[in-house]
């Protein structure tokens, strides 16, 4: 009976996917968490850069934060499966120089509803995202 279940190899494929198969699953989860991370950073900064493209054409400070703070809402807002916009923290600053008016814009985004692996990063250790712009009078 033991030489008949010694030589038997109809569950050896089985066993081998039992042993491997853990590892092949935590590989493929951190793949597909750490990919959702990564987009996720991505459109945020894909809403960061909206909101320096709109500011741009604002006429004066005040128009030109809303206008950055309105393209960055409706951008997030569109990217809503992926991004909470509930959770950007939105920073609007404006300096004057000779001739030049710089925007920053930055996103700070805290979400931890990807981060369930603990070798998929969590968005709250990562650096905001930011982006400057420079307005100029194109008159001269």
């Amino acid at each position: 009976m033991c030489r008949q279940l010694r030589g038997d190899t109809n569950a050896t494929t089985a066993v081998e996917f039992g042993i491997v198969a853990p590892l092949l699953f935590a590989v493929l989860f951190g793949i597909l968490a750490f990919g959702i991370q990564f987009a996720t950073r991505i459109a945020v900064t894909y809403a960061a850069t909206e909101g320096g493209r709109a500011a741009v054409g604002g006429l004066n400070d005040a128009e030109r934060e809303s206008l950055a703070r309105a393209a960055i809402t409706r951008t997030l807002t569109a990217l809503s499966p992926l991004v909470d916009p509930g959770k950007a923290a939105v920073n609007v600053v404006q300096a004057a120089d000779a001739n030049d008016r710089k925007i920053d814009i930055s996103i700070t985004y805290n979400d931890t509803r990807f981060a369930s692996l603990p070798f998929v990063p969590d968005f709250s250790a990562l650096n905001p995202v930011t982006v400057e712009y420079y307005v100029t009078d194109p008159s001269g």
